[in-house]
């Protein structure tokens, strides 16, 4: 007999098993028997589909915030020298493996179905699931990257664009991202500065700025009816020289309401968030006339005050920095700590160290004396330190 070539086909006339009507009859059969079962399967894929989608819809935003949780982890694990050289032992194979399979089937993460989910966390902790092309993905990229798609249609994913946290994160959370307190800059030796009013006259602030001062506050009003002629020379000639500079407004709490005069010190204060303008300043001391609280009791002072601050934050986002000595503090506010989250400006003079009115934990700028000399202005002013050095200076100020 003669031995039948490899690439020789088959034909009727040279195979007797097609040739016979028995065997091509029973192909016939076994053909619609295969044809009926590939249905009977793709109608059960088709049902089960909805289900499995709506489950790695649910899925996926979990496994987001899981990896979002855990990639700090992941990312000091990955760094270690055996997981890398695990990594360097695995990817190969895994690229082989995604290399054999069949054009459309791939997915350079192994993303089909919800079982790839838990591929991908493994793959975070042995460094990056291999791509296609043999390169390895980042810790975050390898889970996150795992849509729940039907096993059936899953396709070649295209590489998506890094998530910001605003596309990540819920409303609320990024809210509370936007709230969270700015870690205070390093410490540093105190920072020399001033105060005038209009009483200071004209003043050469370049002078002024090259004698070592960097921040000063003005006057801006007092009461319900005085704004200082002076203002916005000395507030704008400070900032054009470099210092960083606040306005403050003499309170006069008998003679309107918190609210009229907050929103009047602030029409005519001007104030921007530019980075060089210090938060907005209540005054707060003595009548001046009297010598007392303006007739008013503790509490009547305290309703005074939370009318005036929360006008200013309100309208400014800023905390207003409190002026005050220990007495006042004590006479008029009762010692209360109610206050204790705004910055202090303590007036305390001929002291070597000043003493911190009761309900703050420490003073920030500090007035002692007003009889300074200071180059470019004529007389005598008011001399202050800020406490913290320049970079908290400038924090204060952004």
């Amino acid at each position: 007999m003669k031995p039948e070539t490899p690439d020789e086909p088959r034909t009727p006339e040279n195979d007797d098993h097609a040739a016979s009507p028995k065997h091509a009859a029973t192909d016939r059969g076994w053909h619609a028997t295969a044809q009926r079962a590939d249905e009977a399967l793709r109608a059960g894929v088709d049902r089960v589909r909805p289900v499995t989608d709506r489950v790695g819809q649910w899925l996926a935003p979990v496994l987001q915030r899981l990896v979002q949780w855990l990639s700090p982890l992941f990312e000091r694990i990955g760094r270690a020298p055996a997981v890398r050289r695990f990594r360097e032992r695995v990817a190969p194979h895994v690229a082989a493996i995604q290399d054999k399979l069949p054009e459309g089937s791939r997915s350079r993460s192994m993303q089909v179905g919800a079982g790839v989910a838990a591929v991908g966390v493994v793959g975070l902790i042995i460094g990056g699931v291999a791509t296609s092309g043999g390169e390895q993905t980042s810790y975050e990229e390898a889970a996150m990257a795992a849509p729940m798609k039907s096993a059936q249609h899953a396709a070649p994913e295209q590489p998506d664009a890094p998530k910001t946290p605003a596309e990540t994160n819920s409303p609320a959370e990024n809210k509370a991202e936007a709230e969270k307190p700015e870690a205070p800059a390093p410490l540093g030796p105190p920072v020399e500065g001033i105060d005038v009013s209009n009483h200071n006259g004209p003043i050469d602030w370049k002078q002024v700025a090259a004698s070592g001062k960097k921040f000063t506050f003005v006057l801006a009003s007092d009461g319900i009816d005085f704004t200082s002629p002076t203002y916005d020379e000395q507030y704008h000639g400070a900032k054009d020289a470099g210092l960083i500079a606040g306005a403050y407004h003499f309170a006069r709490p008998g003679d309107s309401s918190g609210v009229d005069q907050a929103n009047r010190f602030l029409d005519v204060a001007d104030y921007k968030n530019d980075g060089k303008t210090l938060p907005p300043v209540l005054d707060l001391e003595v009548d001046p006339n009297s010598g007392g609280c303006y007739g008013m009791s503790v509490e009547q002072m305290h309703k005074w005050t939370d009318e005036f601050n929360n006008t200013v934050e309100e309208r400014t986002g800023q905390k207003p920095i409190i002026y005050a000595n220990p007495s006042f503090w004590s006479q008029c506010m009762g010692s209360t700590d109610a206050y204790s989250d705004h910055a202090l400006w303590l007036a305390s003079y001929e002291v070597d160290s000043p003493s911190v009115p009761s309900g703050f934990g420490d003073w920030n700028f500090w007035q002692y004396t007003d009889k300074g000399s200071v180059p470019g202005i004529s007389g005598s002013t008011d001399l202050n330190q800020f406490k913290q050095g320049q970079a908290r200076l400038e924090q204060l100020a952004s």
